[in-house]
């Protein structure tokens, strides 16, 4: 069986979150072909569990979606290599079958929805996805790290993630006579520069956290002050007593803008997902297993103020979520730029970092 060509398959179909169907299916087809049995399929994504007689069930994830690159949101690439992680756990599956590999833990695989809007984690485990599972493993391409190294680091390694809209409400108006109704453009300008001093003023400096305004929309013509105007953002952080502090002063700060602008601000928070922080006894596990086996990896590597719906399986059970390197020069292209692209030969280093993994465990 060709993985290049599942690779390049996968990496052409490229679906957005909670609608990945034409992936489902491949994975479905895979799977059936080399005899897997399927736990649950799921409207996207599914998982299943390789029984060994063990006492103890690990899980590997993988995520399957892609992101938009047109303003329709009707055309979608990999833009984050998740065909990578979607191949290298098809192929880790198909080795310990063709291979008649036994392990000595039960394996439960998770092909994931969503991921790129951090909402498909909650969905598998809503459905079962980690029940009876011991400790959950995942992987994701790395475009700073050397290519086919690992970066294995304890404890913090993603930031919490939380997005947010905010509602102006006013009265519209000639832009020639501001006074007669609300200038709600100049009322965002105030508000974002005071959520911004949140950030800079109000929180310990050595504290890693951000607000960030990604998104304003309102008003139709250069002399016109719109009634209504949107704007959206999100807010990271690693400390988890920040979060509910951002949330209140997001709010603060719409309360004294709306005050002295007489104008109706609505702040809506989304349910968002915490810090990935990995487990510092399975670090240290993987970390033996790769120096037993020749695995190169790193440990030194810096914390990311991304977001990642892993951390919600670790916060059920232990779990470890590990870079891949895919760096091949020293032009650096970034997760999400529409240029990304993941070398062919990154998969071989993810089959056998999986391999390695689970017949040491």
């Amino acid at each position: 069986m060709d993985k290049y060509k599942v690779l390049h398959d996968l990496e052409s179909l490229a679906e957005p979150s909670f609608k990945e169907y034409k992936t489902t299916d491949y994975i479905i087809r895979f799977l059936k072909n080399i005899n897997i049995g399927i736990d649950k399929r799921l409207k996207t994504g599914c998982f299943g569990t390789i029984n060994f007689n063990a006492k103890k069930t690990v899980a590997i994830r993988a995520d399957i979606d892609a992101l938009p690159i047109n303003t329709e949101k009707t055309e979608c690439r990999h833009l984050c290599g998740h065909h990578l992680h979607t191949t290298a756990l098809l192929f880790t599956l198909y080795e310990i079958v063709n291979k008649k590999i036994k392990l000595n833990v039960n394996l439960r695989y998770i092909f994931q929805p969503a991921e790129e809007i951090v909402s498909g984690a909650k969905v598998i485990i809503g459905e079962g996805g980690l029940d009876g599972v011991d400790e959950i493993y995942g992987l994701h391409v790395d475009p700073d790290i050397e290519l086919g190294v690992m970066g294995i680091k304890p404890g913090e390694l993603m930031a919490g993630s939380n997005h947010f809209e905010v509602d102006f409400k006013g009265k519209s108006t000639h832009g020639a006579y501001p006074h007669l109704g609300n200038d709600l453009i100049v009322a965002a300008a105030d508000f974002i520069n005071m959520a911004q001093k949140i950030v800079s003023r109000k929180i310990d400096p050595l504290k890693e956290k951000l607000i960030t305004f990604g998104k304003i929309e309102g008003g139709t013509a250069g002399n016109i002050l719109s009634d209504r105007l949107k704007i959206l953002g999100t807010f990271r952080y690693f400390d988890k007593e920040l979060k509910s502090f951002l949330m209140d002063e997001l709010k603060k700060c719409a309360e004294s803008v709306s005050r002295f602008y007489d104008i109706k601000i609505d702040v809506d928070i989304k349910e968002g997902t915490p810090p990935v922080i990995n487990d510092e006894i399975l670090t240290n596990n993987i970390q033996k297993i790769c120096d037993k086996n020749g695995i190169r990896y790193v440990s030194d590597i810096q914390k990311s103020m991304g977001g990642e719906d892993f951390s919600l399986y670790q916060e059920r059970i232990p779990g470890l979520f590990v870079r891949l390197g895919i760096k091949e020069s020293d032009e650096i292209i970034p997760l999400h730029n529409i240029n990304f692209k993941v070398p062919d030969r990154v998969i071989d280093y993810a089959v056998n970092f999986w391999l390695v993994l689970l017949k040491n465990l």
